[in-house]
């Protein structure tokens, strides 16, 4: 599903640039900006996914990266159904720290812009009065800075986790 989130996101920054009336171009970039935070959830979903299916992560590394929460009975680790929500980007660090090596999350580009990337789509998700007035402009950079951070962040920890990269059709999504 994160593949498709991340066409998405593209498609809609697209058309966005494409348009004239900046109204309905805020509306296309909106769109691009949370189909992007919701491919790198769901290619999170999709590496925990993976783990569990694969057994060899420790039980409690799965249950974290799937927002589950987890039990010791006795000698046995449990997930339980039960939900326990993490940060995107703890969960990110995780997977960063214990498979890429050499990435410094003080000097890389990706990652402060990833950074600032979220915090914009939080604010129009969790909207105030600062978010009332931004215009296209703005949109525009939010994007053009993010979604490659996104697609950057996505290939690093792929090729950390997997051993290749993420498919060339998304790594050469560009805006």
């Amino acid at each position: 599903m994160f593949e498709d989130y991340l066409e998405d996101a593209y498609h809609f920054a697209k058309e966005a640039n494409l348009l004239t009336d900046d109204k309905e171009a805020n509306r296309y970039f909106r769109a691009s900006i949370f189909y992007s935070i919701s491919a790198v959830e769901a290619f999170v979903n999709f590496v925990g996914d993976t783990f569990l299916k694969g057994g060899k992560t420790e039980p409690y590394e799965v249950a974290f990266l799937l927002d589950r929460k987890f039990w010791i009975s006795g000698n046995k680790f449990l997930i339980l159904e039960k939900i326990e929500l993490h940060r995107l980007e703890d969960k990110l660090k995780y997977l960063i720290k214990k498979y890429v090596r050499d990435f410094d999350f003080e000097k890389e580009i990706c990652w402060s812009r990833f950074i600032k990337f979220k915090r914009f789509r939080n604010s129009l998700v969790h909207p105030s009065e600062d978010t009332e007035g931004i215009v296209r402009k703005e949109y525009l950079r939010q994007v053009t800075d993010g979604f490659p951070a996104v697609i950057s962040i996505m290939d690093t920890i792929f090729q950390g986790v997997f051993g290749k990269p993420l498919r060339r059709s998304l790594a050469d999504l560009t805006i």
